[in-house]
């Protein structure tokens, strides 16, 4: 009978970041791209709201912004519960691809991914 060289633990300790590495991987290329934690900053998102997204959403995220009110659909109301409900990659894909055939307009590609996560981490923080 043959020992193994490596006790459970050992083998654990190998194989759990091994798993986890993978499970990355097929996320990264499930979605295309890179995995991982929101990373915006609240306050530069406020900078790029005010800009962009308060004519229609308001000043405080309600949809009660100069256009928003007169859209159809109206404007999205961050505060509301549907809204909070919304996990972090639906309200991603809403900013980055838009909600045709409304008014929303995807903003990938006109915006830097860095402000588009700092516009999610502004939004976030209007729903508190």
């Amino acid at each position: 009978m043959t020992r193994s060289l490596l006790s459970l633990a050992e083998k654990t300790a190998l194989i759990v970041p091994l798993l986890f590495c993978a499970f990355l991987l097929n996320l990264t290329m499930m979605t295309g791209r890179v995995a991982h934690a929101i990373d915006g900053d609240a306050q530069r998102g406020r900078v790029v709201y005010e800009k962009h997204c308060l004519p229609c959403h308001g000043a405080q995220g309600k949809g009660d912004g100069q256009f928003g009110l007169v859209t159809s659909p109206p404007a999205a109301d961050f505060t509301s519960a549907a809204s909070k409900k919304k996990t972090d990659a639906q309200l991603l894909a809403t900013i980055e691809q838009g909600r045709p055939p409304t008014a929303m307009e995807g903003w990938k590609g006109q915006l830097p991914d860095s402000e588009i996560q700092d516009v999610l981490a502004y939004v976030k923080a209007l729903r508190q």
